[in-house]
């Protein structure tokens, strides 16, 4: 007679470090977001960042910084690692002459305090950023010799990819935004490991951006994001001054290097009465002006350095308030968008982005609100924060489930080397 075998219950959601540069961060506000829906869904999640950032968000979830550790605090926590995992911090100081020739490397005692944290629980490191968030992961696991996974960005992908190769294969798992990014990444990593890498939407939360007002029904079009080259700015300046939009407003959100010059290009055009610089704002001020706008211009464009953006969190916010958007075609932007609530127009090309403005700000009451519904259903069934919150979940469970039957406080996390 064959045994019965008891049903057991599902494993407990692994415990969290979410692990970024600077937290909160006005263009970041995706990590808070993440970080509180998988503390949601059952996660122990603690954030760890280097330094404090420029925004305002309180999840009520943990966080700590590694540059307010003490010099004591660090020297401290340095001779705990060290005395455990001697011939590992060994390791660490011969593979930092490695990734100096790409990137700059702290000393380990920078690390320490959170390493000697992580040896206290059975936390896995998931870290935001293919810079150096990853690679104090990377050191941090084979300190520990503990797993780790990855949410790689376009920024580290295309502007700043240092030692990109070794840290998508150390990983134990990787996502990014989307398809366009997804297949650059596997490229990066070889058939090998290609298969650890997954596309995890940056989502949105419907129920937060969503509409409180009918849509205003003007000719007010809204452009959020830094001021930096990527994002196209400029051509939507030139775009304003064409005929087709003539007085139609705009709105531009954000702050960056730029500001000066595209506050030049307005005067040089004439447009002051009609454009307004808010600098940057909290997400509470960019669903504001989102709610107040009847388009979304995201017209991105490649930098000559390379850096691109992939699929901005902010037209997926607009979308899931009704707002139609036009973007350029550019990385995975064409991905999101449809002709059923936005326009594609190519990249720097004044003409046709102001083309594309201005047919959406044509369209009746009628024509706008159907454009409205049929892009918030899309952003629900495609990039929806808790949808795609639970992939993740269930991502690290699969990738890290077999790694972490030895991370226990009773077995090599505690042994010395």
């Amino acid at each position: 007679m064959t045994a019965q075998i008891p049903d057991l219950p599902p494993p407990a959601p692994a415990a969290l470090e979410i692990w970024c540069e600077s937290y909160p961060s006005v263009s970041e506000t995706f990590v808070a977001a993440e970080a509180l829906t998988l503390a949601q869904l059952g996660h122990p999640v603690h954030l760890c960042a280097a330094g404090r950032g420029d925004g305002h968000v309180d999840t009520g979830l943990p966080v700590s910084y590694l540059w307010e550790a003490t010099t004591a605090t660090r020297l401290r926590a340095m001779a705990a690692v060290a005395a455990r995992h001697p011939w590992r911090c060994l390791a660490d100081v011969r593979d930092r002459r490695r990734w100096r020739r790409e990137e700059d490397v702290p000393p380990l005692r920078t690390l320490a305090p959170a390493i000697r944290r992580l040896q206290r629980s059975d936390a896995i490191i998931h870290a935001h950023f293919a810079t150096m968030p990853a690679l104090r992961a990377l050191r941090a696991s084979r300190i520990l010799k503990r797993p780790w996974s990855l949410t790689a960005h376009a920024y580290d992908i295309y502007r700043s990819p240092a030692n990109l190769t070794e840290k998508l294969r150390s990983a134990a798992l990787v996502t990014s935004g989307c398809e366009y990014t997804v297949t650059h990444l596997r490229t990066i990593t070889g058939p090998q490991a290609a298969g650890h890498v997954h596309q995890i939407v940056m989502g949105v939360d419907p129920d937060r951006f969503a509409r409180t007002g009918p849509l205003p029904g003007g000719r007010h079009i809204v452009a959020v994001g830094r001021l930096v080259t990527k994002k196209g700015f400029v051509h939507l300046v030139d775009a304003l001054a064409r005929p087709s939009l003539a007085g139609t407003t705009l709105t531009i959100v954000g702050d960056g290097p730029l500001a000066g010059a595209l506050r030049a290009q307005v005067d040089r055009h004439g447009l002051g009465a009609r454009v307004t610089f808010t600098g940057a704002l909290d997400s509470d001020g960019v669903q504001d002006q989102l709610e107040r706008a009847d388009v979304l211009a995201m017209p991105c464009v490649i930098a000559p350095d390379g850096d691109r953006d992939s699929m901005p969190v902010v037209v997926k916010e607009a979308l899931a308030m009704q707002l139609p958007v036009v973007v350029s075609d550019v990385a995975g932007l064409p991905e999101l968008v449809s002709e059923a609530f936005g326009r594609i127009v190519a990249p720097a090309d004044t003409d046709a982005l102001a083309q594309g403005l201005a047919q959406v700000l044509s369209a009746g009451p009628a024509e706008r609100a159907a454009m409205g519904a049929a892009g918030r259903a899309h952003v629900i069934a495609h990039a929806n924060l808790q949808t795609e919150t639970a992939r993740l979940s269930a991502l690290l469970h699969e990738a890290l489930s077999g790694p972490r039957l030895a991370v226990r406080r009773s077995t090599s996390d505690l042994s010395t080397d």
